[in-house]
């Protein structure tokens, strides 16, 4: 797998709930797999990921706040109808920041994951303003390391990765964002930088286990 780390650590674990198989939600439609059950579709995702849409062990279902863009389920995040444990794996790409009451969203995501199931998570930190411009959807929060192990700490396991490290993350809240990828060197040059970096990022993947 090529790219920097944070892509890596994307890729290992969506390969990891898409070859375990069975019901595998995705929150908000994040993964951009299926442009029929969206408003568009990720390449790089349908090129990774999309030979699994055929698999006939898994059953992958989106889920929307709305049904403008055809989600397998309109759901609230807040009250998710599915049944306790009863999901094998989970998606939940850029929607936490959107929701009003984040831990309780995040305790719904833990309790519909089955025991030792995964779930991959992204959440912003240093991210610009994005709600809508009709505001069908708010922009509420941001997510610290802390916070997000506060949320998460229902799980047995929390990884969380960088995504950016500190000049790259500035680069993009400007109109110098092309050159975001030209500092990449710098925020991890060093362990000072790494150290720095880590905390003073773009947001963060975030893999749980229940």
């Amino acid at each position: 797998m090529n790219g920097p780390f944070w892509e890596r650590f994307f890729d290992e674990a969506a390969t990891e709930i898409f070859a375990a198989g069975g019901l595998i939600v995705d929150i908000g439609g994040g993964l951009r797999l299926d442009p029929a059950r969206g408003d568009r579709a990720n390449p790089n995702h349908q090129q990774k990921f999309g030979r699994f849409l055929s698999d006939s062990r898994v059953q992958y279902r989106v889920t929307d706040y709305t049904d403008q863009y055809h989600p397998d389920f309109v759901e609230d995040i807040h009250r998710l109808s599915f049944a306790d444990s009863s999901i094998d794996g989970l998606f939940c790409m850029a929607v936490l920041e959107h929701v009003y009451d984040p831990k309780r969203a995040a305790e719904e995501v833990t309790r519909v994951l089955k025991p030792g199931a995964t779930g991959l998570l992204y959440v912003p930190f240093l991210y610009r303003y994005h709600a809508t411009v009709t505001k069908d959807y708010l922009d509420y929060f941001r997510y610290s390391k802390d916070g997000i192990a506060y949320l998460f700490r229902g799980c047995s396991k929390i990884e969380i990765c960088p995504v950016r490290g500190l000049f790259e993350s500035l680069a993009r809240l400007t109109p110098l964002h092309a050159i975001g990828p030209l500092l990449r060197s710098i925020d991890w040059a060093t362990t000072r930088m790494r150290n720095v970096s880590a905390i003073q990022t773009s947001g963060y993947f975030i893999r749980i286990r229940k």
